[in-house]
């Protein structure tokens, strides 16, 4: 097999990627004390170790229920408001600038002002609907303007009944939006929701041991917490991505 072949095939290069970048980590490791940072041996001898405690399913658990609330949370909202800004121009006048300003706000200045309101316990759900509301709205509210008027033309000439004509016209035009406000705003969600729990420190949170294993200099113990959020983010993405596609595939069945 000739090598440009085998370099074609996208797991190779995904894995030439992650070696690279593997002999990279080792070979900054080495020449860096490693109490300021940690190699992927030493990351991954500490993640193995916190697997084995209880207490780190409880801090993952209590952080991605609370995150995963406020993405829902936001995505609803977003749709919701969206598809009434497109209906009403004096909606959609009204929302701009609050949606500007939730675009523009530094996340650790929001969550600064925000625990002034609420409890420490729920900052990340409120941190999270901040971040995802925009990309949300902005993404669905940009792909309903899309929609074809000739589409809506012909759904009326036809006479298609209020739920075909938004599986055939509408989700046909705005679910590519939607996936990548979805890709987009998983990441950002979890990477805010942390970030909020590390300044409020709510007890039993990814962000609590973030800032335990910073306090004490402990950098295997922070390098596996941040692999744990990057392995989540990436496998919530996925998920999330793919039931999107099936339930696009269902509606575009049963339409």
């Amino acid at each position: 097999m000739k090598a440009s072949t085998i370099w074609d095939n996208r797991w190779v290069r995904r894995l030439a990627a992650a070696v690279f970048w593997l002999v990279v980590w080792q070979a900054v490791s080495m020449t860096v004390p490693k109490l300021l940072f940690a190699g992927p041996a030493q990351t991954v001898q500490s993640l193995l170790s916190m697997v084995g405690d209880g207490g780190f399913w409880l801090s993952v658990a209590h952080s991605l229920g609370k995150i995963a609330g406020g993405f829902v949370l936001a995505f609803a909202l977003g749709c919701v408001l969206a598809v009434l800004a497109y209906r009403c121009a004096f909606v959609r006048v009204m929302l701009e600038p609050a949606v500007q300003i939730m675009k523009s706000v530094p996340v650790a200045c929001f969550v600064v002002v925000a625990l002034i309101w609420i409890r420490s316990a729920w900052i990340s759900v409120l941190t999270s609907l901040f971040v995802v509301f925009p990309a949300v709205y902005i993404n669905l509210d940009e792909g309903l303007r899309s929609v074809d008027g000739k589409m809506l033309e012909m759904a009326r000439l036809f006479r298609l009944s209020g739920g075909r004509r938004i599986r055939a016209v509408y989700l046909a035009a705005v679910m590519p939006y939607l996936l990548s406000a979805c890709r987009v705003s998983v990441g950002m969600a979890l990477k805010a929701g942390v970030a909020g729990e590390i300044i409020g420190l709510p007890r039993w949170s990814i962000g609590e041991q973030l800032y335990l294993s910073k306090l004490y200099l402990n950098t295997a113990d922070l390098f596996a917490w941040s692999l744990v959020i990057i392995v989540i983010s990436l496998a919530l993405e996925k998920l999330l991505v793919r039931f999107a596609a099936d339930m696009q595939r269902k509606w575009g069945q049963a339409g």
